[in-house]
C-alpha cells in the first residue's frame, strides 16, 4: 500500500488540519486504494473521510436543486416563509460551514433563534406525527365484528331449524307407518 502512494503524498495528507478535500480526489482517481486502507496508513479515521463525502454530495444536490427562498411579506420585518421554506432553511442551514451559517442567516433576513425554533417545532409535530397509531386496515371496526358473528348466530339457527324439520318429517312418517300397520 505504502509503495502506491509517494512519500510526500503520504506526509501531505498526514498534516493538521486534514486536507479532506484532496484526499478524496486521490480516491477518486485512484481506484486500486480503498478508503479504509488508505486511512490505515496514514492513520486518519475512516469515519472522517465518509462524513466529508456525505456532506459534499449533500452539498453538490441541494446546489443542482437550488431553488429561491422568497419571503412573502413585502419587507424584511413583514417577511414570512412557508412551511416548505422553513424546512428547506434548516436543511440548508444544517449543512452550512459556520462562515456558511452566517451568509445564510444574513441573506434571508433571519436569526439563528428563528432557526432554533422552527428546529424544534419540526421535531414536536415529527414526534407527534410518528406517535399517532395508524388504524390497521386488516382490522375490522367493531360493528362488522358484530355484523359477521350475528350472521354466523344466523347460519347456525338455520341449520338447527333445518336439522329439526328433518326430524319433524321423519318423525311423521314413522308415526304414519306405524298407525297403517294397526
Amino acid at each position: 500500500m505504502k509503495n502506491l502512494i509517494s512519500p510526500e503524498t503520504l506526509a501531505f495528507f498526514q498534516q493538521d488540519p486534514t486536507p479532506l478535500k484532496e484526499i478524496v480526489d486521490f480516491l477518486d482517481t485512484n481506484p486500486t486504494i480503498t478508503t479504509a486502507s488508505l486511512c490505515k496508513v496514514t492513520g486518519i479515521p475512516p469515519r472522517k473521510i465518509h462524513d466529508y463525502k456525505y456532506l459534499n454530495k449533500k452539498n453538490s444536490i441541494s446546489k443542482k436543486n437550488k431553488t429561491e427562498i422568497i419571503p412573502q411579506g413585502a419587507t424584511k420585518k413583514q417577511s414570512r416563509y412557508s412551511a416548505t421554506d422553513k424546512f428547506s432553511l434548516i436543511e440548508k442551514y444544517l449543512i452550512a460551514s459556520d462562515k456558511e451559517k452566517t451568509e445564510l442567516l444574513r441573506k434571508y433576513g433571519i436569526y439563528q433563534s428563528d432557526i432554533n425554533n422552527w428546529r424544534a417545532l419540526a421535531k414536536e409535530a415529527s414526534l407527534q406525527a410518528l406517535g399517532k397509531r395508524k388504524i390497521r386496515s386488516d382490522k375490522k371496526p367493531d360493528e362488522q365484528l358484530k355484523i359477521e358473528m350475528l350472521e354466523g348466530e344466523l347460519r347456525d339457527q338455520e341449520k338447527t331449524t333445518a336439522k329439526l324439520s328433518a326430524l319433524l318429517v321423519l318423525q311423521k312418517k314413522t308415526f304414519d307407518m306405524l298407525r297403517r300397520n294397526d
